[in-house]
């Protein structure tokens, strides 16, 4: 991990196409400017933590076939949807 410690106006560069731009420094909180390409993905890490968590909780969850064959008094053909 790289630690800076730069003024409002100053950047810094993150390889040769993204730019970090010190906005202001107050009330203990830190405005940056950040400039890189659009296919470049930039998130604050509380969106990305959520996310990762909607994926995680997503891949937990059970098949609807499995949700199905819990259900109480369906039968076999009533749970996969046949009809007879």
């Amino acid at each position: 991990m790289l630690i800076l410690r730069r003024k409002a106006g100053e950047a810094i560069w993150i390889g040769d196409n993204i730019k970090v731009t010190i906005l202001a420094n107050d009330d203990g909180g830190v405005r940056l400017a950040v400039d890189a390409p659009k296919e470049i993905t930039i998130l604050r890490e509380e969106l990305l933590n959520a996310m990762r968590a909607n994926e995680d909780a997503a891949a937990e969850q059970a098949a609807p076939e499995e949700l199905l064959a819990v259900l109480p008094g369906l039968k076999p053909a009533e749970q996969s949807g046949e009809k007879k």
